[in-house]
């Protein structure tokens, strides 16, 4: 449930094992400048920025599934090589199965069955996928 009516909802999903946590939340920073004020961010670093906080795993998985559900769009990164797109692929498919519409950038993992099969479109680059956003809400 989106209790910003004038905002639409994006998760931000993409490999955090094995990403320097410095540049997992530069992109995502840089996705939020990207769509601007019409869109609310909801990520994984949030309140997480500098270290981990939660003292159990499984209150991540809750939260980024909370947050899925609130979501209008999930924007998923493909462009980070050598990681594990795991927590990632069991993201999109969560957010597929709730029928919100999913939109992967990058090309790492191309020939993946099960990230293409649950995404609704791939592009090249995050300005792609965020100006796809844009058109797709008219903001």
């Amino acid at each position: 449930m989106n209790n910003f009516p004038n905002k639409r909802i994006v998760f931000l999903s993409g490999p955090m094992r094995g990403v320097p946590r410095t540049e997992g939340i530069a992109w995502r920073e840089r996705a939020g400048k990207l769509l601007g004020n019409g869109f609310l961010i909801l990520q994984a670093y949030r309140g997480r920025e500098e270290k981990e906080t939660f003292p159990d795993s499984r209150l991540a998985v809750i939260r980024d599934k909370q947050d899925i559900d609130r979501a209008d769009v999930v924007i998923v990164n493909d462009s980070v090589p050598n990681t594990s797109m795991i927590g990632t692929a069991m993201e999109m498919f969560y957010a597929h199965s709730l029928n919100k519409v999913v939109i992967l950038f990058g090309d790492v993992h191309l020939k993946d069955y099960w990230l293409n099969y649950h995404s609704h479109a791939r592009v090249a680059t995050l300005e792609e996928a965020c100006k796809l956003v844009k058109r797709m809400f008219c903001v």
